[in-house]
This record gives C-alpha cells, structure tokens and sequence, in this order.
C-alpha cells in the first residue's frame, strides 16, 4: 500500500503542471456555467438548440415515450423529422448515452426533492438536468485532454512541458473553452472526449500487442468506442482510419497493417461489439421507422459531395475554421515539419483531416447554423494537438542553437500563440454578450469586436 501511494505522489509531482492546468481550467468552465446561466443569464434555457434533440432521448426514458409528446409546455420547441416509415428525432443517441449518468444522478435528487417538499421538479428538464449535463460536459474535457497530454507525453514520446503546452493553447485558443462551458450540451466535447479516449487505446493496445499481453476483452472494446463515436456524429466514424493506418509509412507497411487488421482474431470482435454498441440506435430507428438503418436528417439536409464549400468552411469570415481559430494553422505547419518522421498515428490523422474536412463541407450546412467558430473541428482538436506538439517539439530541440533563424522561429510561434488566444477569448466574450451573432458574421461585426476591446 506504501508503494502505491508513493509511486502516485511522484506521479502527481511530475505531472503537477498538467493536473494544475487541469484543475483550473475545470473551475473557470464550471464558474463560466454560472455566469452565463445564472449570474448574468446571458443564454436560456442551458440545454437547447442541437443540443436538446441529443438529450431528449434520456426524459424520454423516464416518460416512457419515445414519440416525445411529453414536451408539450417545455420552454424548449423542438420538431421531428420525417423520413421512410414515420417521424424520428435526427440527432442520434449517442451523446444521452454519455449524458446518462449525470442525468440519472440529477433525477435521484429530483425525486428525493420532490418526495420531502412536494414540489414537481423531476420532469426531465428542470434546471437540475440542465446545469448536470453541462457540468458533464466540463468532465468529459478534463478525462479527454487528461487522455490527450498521456497520448503524448507516454505514446508520442513528446516532453512533458510540449505536451501541456499543446493542450493549453488547443483549450484556450480555440472554440474548446467554449463547447466544454457554454455550451457543453452539444455533442462537440463529447465526441473531444471520444476521440482522445480512440487514440490513446489505440496506442495502448499495440503496444500491448507487440508483448503479446491483449485478450479478447481488449480487442473488443475497440469495437464499444468506434460504435459510441458513430452515435455521437455518424460522420466521425471516419476517425477509425486511424486504426487502419497506424504504423503506415509507405506501402509496404500499408501491406503489413491490412493483413493485421483483417484477421479473424482482430475484425470479427471488433465489428460484433460495434454492431452490439450501435443497438440503442439501430432500435430506435426500428421502432420508429420499421428500417434498421436510416438517414435521419432526411431528403432535406443532404450531402453536395461535387460542390463542396472547403474555402468557406476554412477561410470564410462566416465561420471559417482557421478565421476563427487561427491557432490552428500552426498545425498545419506541424504536419510538414513531422513528415519524415511519420510516426504511428501521422499517416492515419492526415488522412483523416483530408476526408472529415471534405465530408463536412459537402453538408448543405457547411456553416453548421449557430456557433462560435466552426463548432465541428471541436470533435477532432486532439488532430490539431498533436500536429501543435510537433512544432513546439522543433523550438524545444531546437533551443539553444546559436542560428538566428531557430530562435525567431521560436518567437513568432509564441507571440502567435499569444495573439491567439488573447484574440479567441476576447471573440468568446464577445459570441456570450452577443456582439459576436450565432451566424452570418461579417467584416462588420470584426470591426464591432475591435471595437470592443478599444471602448476598454
């Protein structure tokens, strides 16, 4: 018991950066709740939008009606979508399933409450569910970038300082903040999480597997997350080529990879568990539909696969992801400087950017209605993350190079960094107090934000 304890002290001792970034990061999204829902009360109601056709599987459950009747007076409107067969709620059930143990947590002391006072706050959307799910939320940001900064630090073989750097700026200079507090009922931190939870135990199993230490147990897990990562955001089961890449780095390699992957041992459990994990929706559509498998966004919201809007989707002033998040064209420059060392996972993640970037700007929506930012790119940050690392990973191997061109290098990748987030959470400030509109930014609403920060 003394060993254990000792090895944890020394553990949180060299890791004392992360947890404390961790720690208070959770307090500010947490205190940021608060603020904007009950101090200033810059948003109602706390769980809306997209958000509430993700949740509104789990009072269902407690209403026993999955024709959602039960909403009728609620201050949230919301309206089914018509496809072969009946009317179905389009957003899938993934997110419920992770929104569950908080929502369950939240209905036990509404029934208690109730059951004491006499009072009816047990519906399934009182503010007790609401404020749950978001400070759900905030958890599944701190176990993701926790998954994420070991990723790194064990797996990638980056620096402790690296690491915590990549995290810090990811959270800070992007829309992660926002999609972890203000609205953490959309479905973006979860799958945040999802993906970071993907990789890390991607890596942890091959290496698992090289000591010839995995049991059936462990291969099939692979096939629970991949199946929850589709019921979050069917479009992100893309993210599975990075299973089927990993270790790639030219054909031969590609070869080696597709024998392993297909083996019996290997592709039967995996896709059995997924099939097992994908029941809640594949239910649901059945019962609601009479067809296993359902478009549910139906003939109206469809996909533009020969026109798709990529400028806009990553330089538009309307929701461009590197106008808003310029952070993240460091990345960019991190997927050429990691190029001949392509690591396991290198192949696997550029090839996804390509094809998610593709997919996503082919949707009808490209702009993905009210957000702050391109609110998509939020479910595949630990991309940009870990391309971010490489290139601190260049400065830091780097440092103390006499050459003036390292060291400029190394201060315009800081002063930008810097700039960066300062300019994000002043745009944050600005989407919360509603200068920043939920769609169709303009030139004129930059000058308005500009504007902002020179009425200080």
């Amino acid at each position: 018991m003394k060993k254990i304890t000792d090895k944890t002290k020394i553990h949180i001792r060299e890791n004392l950066g992360c947890y404390l970034f961790i720690a208070l990061s959770a307090l500010l999204m947490f205190g940021s709740i608060v603020w904007v829902y009950h101090v200033k009360v810059l948003n109602a109601p706390k769980v809306y939008s997209d958000g509430f056709g993700y949740y509104l599987y789990l009072p269902a459950i407690i209403h026993g009606d999955f024709s959602f009747g039960f909403i009728e007076g609620w201050e949230h409107p919301f309206d089914l979508i018509a496809v072969d067969g009946g009317l179905i709620d389009k957003y899938p059930v993934g997110v419920a399933i992770l929104e569950s143990p908080f929502f369950f947590l939240a209905h036990v002391v509404c029934l208690v409450k109730d059951a004491l006072t006499g009072s009816m706050t047990a519906t399934g959307y009182s503010n007790l569910y609401q404020y749950m799910v978001l400070f759900g939320g905030v958890l599944y940001w701190v176990v993701g970038t926790l998954l994420l900064y070991q990723l790194l630090v064990k797996y990638l073989g980056f620096s402790k300082k690296v690491s915590l750097a990549a995290c810090a700026v990811i959270t800070y200079g992007t829309n992660l903040f926002h999609y972890a507090s203000y609205d953490a009922c959309f479905s973006h931190v979860y799958s945040y999480f999802l993906f970071n939870l993907f990789l890390f135990y991607l890596c942890w199993y091959e290496v698992r597997e090289q000591e010839g230490k995995n049991r059936l147990i462990h291969t099939c897990l692979f096939g629970v997350i991949a199946g929850l990562i589709f019921m979050c955001r069917n479009t992100n089961i893309l993210f599975v080529l990075t299973y089927v890449f990993y270790g790639v780095r030219n054909w031969e390699t590609l070869k080696k990879r597709v024998v392993t992957i297909i083996k019996p041992a290997r592709a039967v459990p995996i896709v059995l568990t997924g099939m097992v994990t994908l029941l809640p929706q594949l239910l649901y559509w059945h019962a609601a539909t009479g067809h296993w498998f359902v478009y549910s966004y139906g003939s109206n919201e469809p996909f533009y696969w020969l026109a798709p809007q990529i400028g806009n989707f990553l330089f538009s002033v309307r929701k461009g992801l590197f106008f808003w998040s310029p952070l993240l064209l460091l990345a960019i420059v991190g997927i050429f400087i990691s190029y001949q060392k392509r690591k396991q996972l290198y192949v696997g993640l550029v090839v996804f950017l390509v094809l998610i970037i593709y997919v996503s700007s082919a949707w009808w929506c490209w702009y993905y209605g009210g957000s702050f930012g391109q609110r998509v790119a939020v479910d595949f940050l630990c991309v940009f993350a870990i391309f971010l690392a490489y290139v601190f990973a260049h400065i830091e191997q780097h440092k103390g190079t006499k050459g003036g061109k390292e060291r400029l290098f190394a201060g315009f990748v800081y002063g930008y960094c810097g700039i960066c987030v300062v300019w994000n959470l002043w745009c944050m400030a600005a989407y919360w107090y509603r200068v920043l509109p939920s769609d169709k930014a303009d030139w004129n609403t930059i000058r308005e934000i500009v504007g902002m920060i020179l009425n200080l």
